[in-house]
């Protein structure tokens, strides 16, 4: 058989066993909505409400904050190396979206435990404690007491 002919057949073969390979499953990114309030004992005291979409992972994703009439009030997105905060249209970046999610707030919020803790699975963080009681119901609690100031956030999600 010549050179050519062999060649030939060897990429035949390969284009074959390449389509009879199966894919692994694409994972579908993590989506939920819903209203969300938290509570920070600063001084003086902060509240926020809003509406929020959270889509992405504990490693890359975006998280929206909404007027109960769907006007973007934030958005937070963020990647393995960097954080970006837009609001009022203003943009701020930093590696952190901790520190993203504390000029934003008040507070830093544990926002790569909330992919977790949405979905129902207890995700420990370091002065956090989650109340996954009423996650059939939709619902969930987190407490934060260290460091200062104290937090509270309510989490409601949409059927």
């Amino acid at each position: 058989m010549s050179l050519q002919r062999r060649t030939c057949l060897l990429l035949c073969a390969g284009v074959l066993a390449g389509c009879a390979t199966p894919r692994p499953p694409v994972p579908s990114e993590a989506f939920w909505s819903g209203r969300l309030a938290l509570q920070v004992a600063s001084e003086p005291p902060q509240q926020w409400f809003a509406n929020f979409e959270l889509q992405g992972s504990a490693a890359r994703g975006e998280m929206l904050l909404l007027s109960p009439i769907g006007t973007t009030l934030a958005k937070l997105s963020w990647t393995p190396t960097a954080a970006r905060l837009e609001q009022a249209g203003r943009s701020v970046q930093s590696e952190s979206l901790s520190s993203l999610s504390e000029r934003l707030t008040g507070t830093a919020l544990p926002i790569a435990a909330l992919f977790e803790w949405l979905a129902g699975r207890p995700a420990p963080v370091p002065g956090w404690q989650a109340d996954l009681s009423g996650h059939a119901q939709g619902r969930l609690q987190a407490q934060r007491s260290q460091p200062a100031p104290a937090a509270v956030l309510r989490i409601v999600l949409d059927p």
